[in-house]
């Protein structure tokens, strides 16, 4: 696998080995035994260009002040690994933990008390280890600083450590253990597949998807698997992706490819025990306003006052759509303000581009152990 993280764009190229490690957890052994490097075109390195580091202990890194047209170009590495690494026995990943967050010096994520705090749920000897926001980010993509990422260790964030003004974010990290120590009760969903790459690319993004398919996809889901319709795999088609995780969804858009149209994907999600055996009741649908005003406002506090005992505790889904046509609100092309089976839904009419929002209806996804009255009548602010 070739991996191409940076550009010259700023002061050089730097493929370097600590950070294809973090921002490429387990794609890497611990001990490469050869470095290759190769443009991202394909041709080799230039005849005349100096290299600052190539090797398999600090990996790859091109300055561009070293270089007499005054610019590197780009590369990408990849390194030869022992058998042993290309053909492990199988592993797995641990659920995602947060113990801690960064109100006082930092935010400390350390296996020893993630283990007293979540006994039996980390492995003895985690083979690698992943760190994300809780709101779902790639922990390299925030700009923290980490005084430590590792698997033995844990994940730790000092606020000290970070730019003037800036704190560290609240992460949470998983562990890859040995496949017999992971809960294998986890269930993957089916497939989806809502857009086609006829317009801007292939979005099927976890919102859009939530939207058209409602409480069909877990909350947080551990993993991505994205496919072509054919069942082909994303490298097989040479697309270049623009998001495929668990925070946003899986993202190709035409104008990134060399051909200039993405490949039709699908995907499913990976989604913890709990999910795959809890049922969920629908209520029945909540219209208390229309976008006369400032909009469409369905909010979880407001229905709960107009229509007392009507919706659960702690919804767990939410359902929008149009009271004309039934369309979820990703296919009227309008923007949401608010979107949350916690908070309900908002759409402001200053968001649409100089058109009124449409007039939406909402219901919610509740644990069936309390059920709420079903039903596929609309309840609405003039009949309640």
């Amino acid at each position: 696998m070739w991996f191409d993280r940076d550009d010259p764009s700023g002061q050089g190229d730097w493929e370097t080995l600590p950070q294809l490690r973090q921002e490429n957890p387990g794609k890497i052994c611990p001990k490469p035994l050869e470095i290759h490097v190769q443009t991202v075109s394909g041709n080799p390195v230039e005849a005349g260009a100096v290299i600052y580091k190539s090797d398999t202990t600090i990996g790859f890194v091109c300055k561009n002040k070293d270089q007499g047209k005054g610019q590197c170009s780009d590369y990408r590495v990849r390194f030869r690994c022992p058998h042993d690494f290309c053909h492990p026995p199988q592993q797995c990943w641990t659920d995602w933990f947060d113990h801690d967050d960064p109100k006082g010096t930092g935010d400390w994520e350390v296996v020893f008390v993630l283990r007293k705090h979540f006994p039996g749920r980390i492995c003895d000897s985690a083979l690698q280890i992943q760190a994300r926001t809780t709101s779902g980010l790639p922990a390299d993509s925030v700009g923290n600083q980490f005084a430590t990422l590792s698997a033995a260790v844990g994940l730790i964030c000092l606020n000290k450590d970070q730019s003037e003004g800036v704190t560290c974010n609240d992460f949470e990290v998983r562990f890859q253990c040995p496949l017999d120590f992971c809960n294998n009760n986890a269930c993957w969903t089916p497939w989806f597949d809502r857009d086609d790459p006829s317009g801007s690319g292939d979005w099927e993004s976890l919102f859009a998807l939530r939207a058209e398919f409602p409480g069909q996809i877990c909350n947080k889901p551990l993993e991505i698997q994205a496919l072509t319709t054919c069942g082909n795999s994303v490298e097989s088609t040479g697309n270049e992706i623009t998001a495929n995780d668990v925070s946003q969804g899986f993202i190709c858009q035409n104008d990134k490819q060399k051909w200039k149209t993405c490949a039709d994907f699908r995907v499913r999600f990976r989604c913890p025990p709990e999910f795959c055996t809890n049922k969920i009741c629908w209520t029945r649908w909540f219209n208390r306003d229309n976008p006369e005003g400032t909009g469409d406002w369905e909010l979880l506090s407001d229905l709960r006052k107009s229509f007392p005992n009507k919706i659960c505790d702690t919804p767990l889904y939410i359902d929008v759509r149009t009271t004309d046509s039934d369309k979820p609100i990703t296919l009227t092309g309008q923007k949401h303000h608010i979107y949350s089976p916690t908070e309900g839904f908002a759409c402001l009419n200053e968001d649409q581009g100089g058109c009124k929002c449409r007039d939406y209806k909402v219901r919610f996804g509740c644990p069936c152990d309390c059920p709420p009255e079903t039903s596929k009548d609309t309840y609405d602010a003039k009949s309640s």
